[in-house]
């Protein structure tokens, strides 16, 4: 399919007269109409298709249809369906308003041609350019960022369910491929065990019993035949082989010539999978939280006088954590021109590397620091590490009693300093200050500095009342993504497409909020009390 670029055409007069009239100020389907079209060239989305073939669909009407559909949450059907029908559909593209759309379908093979070609942002990014250069976002203002769980929208498996799963698909993949290789080899008696989805609640205790003294053996079993290559070449490239594979490495061992369980205490929280039905979804745990699916990394603008506009959305895996994530989003920020002078941050994001690093970009990174408690901590007179003296430059601490230690062993992002057991074991502090047989061990980051001068700042209570102020309100925009446009489940399998459906998500919200802005709407403002005081 080939693309012929057309120029942005103009707003038929007859779809202007009836969208003016019927179309509210904040609507944002007028603000698109009338200021936002016009800015989207089909020249962006040439290199999405071929130069020869059938002539495609404007890439523009589909990248906004795309939009709309998250800002309204709606399925393929009744986008198309929308886009025939409705009139504010019609105005927003400047379509005429006997436009008659297309199939359902295409919307499907547009969002895949995005992923294929790594466009996903490409709408985001010219929608944030545009907001920038009408003086939206302030350059170097402020922007927090926080991340919240995009869950799999499959049902959390147990591990006999996963495996069980795992089998079946696999299974029937086999069949659907090559029946007649499939009859001859699988055991008949495996379709009435493995034909239809296992369910846990659906069987009885002994039944589950059984299907565990079976399943790891006949899941072998069927990998074995692969292994000895009695089995077609393009089977062994399924995608439900190659899971059923995995899985069976991640959650069986041999032990006494017969298969049992792995222990998964041990695992590393990235490989594992945890549904055959979705493969890159990954477990993971925030405090008291748990889920299986991705995260959504946002960031916003924050500025007095500014609408709270998305700067960056991307969705993530649920394993990596968020100070990992800071560096790509300061990054991205940067080649959007949108940098901020000052960046807030929940603790999750902070460490010495990231202040660094936040430093050289010239960002003020804003949060708290978690604190480091110290086995010192407990004692009721314990000598902290925060008495000890530390010379940067010379690479040298200085305990409460005047020992001098050098020559620190370098770990990962720290140094580490040891004073010597024979001068610890005769210090008369020594119960206060070493809990163990050796002498005391000091842990220094590399980033000593920068770490030392945030956890001097967040004591301050101009930090406290500034910090709260601008970080509080991205709980608020996390909640309205989820409550309005259903960022919370993914809609679609693979963590590529849930990385889509957030940067749409973004799009979705971003116009709202301009629209609202424009029509001289204002974010609201929470007041506490019956303000007799201000009064």
């Amino acid at each position: 399919m080939c693309l012929k670029v057309q120029p942005p055409w103009p707003m038929p007069t007859e779809t202007a007269t009836v969208g003016q009239v019927i179309l509210k100020a904040d609507s944002p389907y007028r603000l698109i109409g009338d200021k936002l079209f016009g800015q989207f060239s089909e020249d962006a989305y040439a290199d999405l298709y071929s130069p020869e073939g059938k002539p495609g669909l404007s890439p523009v009407i589909l990248a906004f249809v795309t939009v709309f559909q998250f800002m309204e949450r709606l399925p393929d059907r009744q986008a198309a369906e929308s886009l025939r029908m409705r009139m504010d559909w019609k105005y927003a593209l400047h379509l005429p308003l006997t436009y008659e759309g297309f199939d359902f379908s295409v919307l499907s093979e547009f969002r895949d041609r995005l992923i294929e070609h790594d466009a996903e942002g490409r709408v985001f990014e010219t929608l944030v350019a545009a907001f920038r250069e009408v003086g939206l976002i302030k350059e170097r203002g402020k922007q927090r960022t926080d991340s919240i769980a995009m869950l799999t929208k499959v049902r959390r498996l147990s591990r006999l369910e996963l495996v069980v799963e795992t089998l079946r698909m696999a299974v029937g993949a086999l069949v659907k491929a090559d029946r007649e290789w499939s009859a001859e080899i699988i055991p008949p008696s495996w379709e009435e065990r493995y034909g239809e989805r296992f369910v846990m609640q659906r069987y009885s205790e002994k039944e589950w019993k059984e299907y565990e003294a079976h399943i790891g053996e006949d899941g072998q079993w069927l990998l074995t035949r692969f292994e000895r290559g009695g089995a077609p070449a393009d089977l062994k490239g399924l995608l439900e082989v190659q899971i059923l594979r995995t899985v069976w490495a991640q959650q069986f061992r041999e032990a006494q010539g017969k298969l049992a369980y792995q222990d998964l205490k041990k695992y590393d929280g990235k490989t594992q999978i945890q549904t055959p039905h979705d493969p890159e979804a990954r477990y993971s745990r925030k405090r008291h939280a748990e889920w299986v699916g991705d995260k959504v990394q946002l960031t916003e603008t924050d500025d007095k006088g500014y609408p709270h506009l998305i700067t960056d959305i991307v969705g993530t895996g649920s394993n990596l954590t968020d100070y990992e994530e800071l560096s790509p989003i300061q990054q991205r920020l940067e080649e959007r021109r949108c940098k901020p002078a000052e960046h807030y941050v929940d603790a999750g994001y902070m460490s010495g590397p990231n202040l660094k690093e936040s430093q050289n970009r010239q960002i003020d990174l804003i949060g708290p620091l978690s604190s480091v408690v110290t086995p010192q901590d407990r004692l009721p007179d314990g000598i902290t590490q925060a008495q000890f003296k530390v010379d940067v430059e010379n690479n040298r601490v200085t305990c409460p009693q005047g020992h001098t230690v050098g020559n620190p062993t370098p770990m990962d992002y720290s140094l580490r300093f040891q004073f010597p057991k024979q001068v610890c074991a005769a210090c008369e502090v020594r119960s206060r200050c070493c809990t163990g047989k050796g002498g005391r061990t000091i842990g220094i980051n590399a980033h000593y500095e920068q770490v030392q001068a945030a956890r001097k700042q967040q004591r301050t209570e101009a930090f406290k009342k500034d910090y709260h102020q601008h970080r509080s309100g991205v709980e608020g925009s996390l909640s309205a993504l989820v409550s309005g446009n259903g960022l919370r489940v993914g809609r679609y399998i693979g963590q590529k497409k849930r990385h889509l459906q957030a940067v749409f998500t973004g799009c979705a919200a971003n116009l709202k909020r301009t629209a609202s802005w424009q029509a001289g709407k204002r974010p609201q403002i929470r007041h506490k009390g019956w303000g007799l005081a201000a009064a």
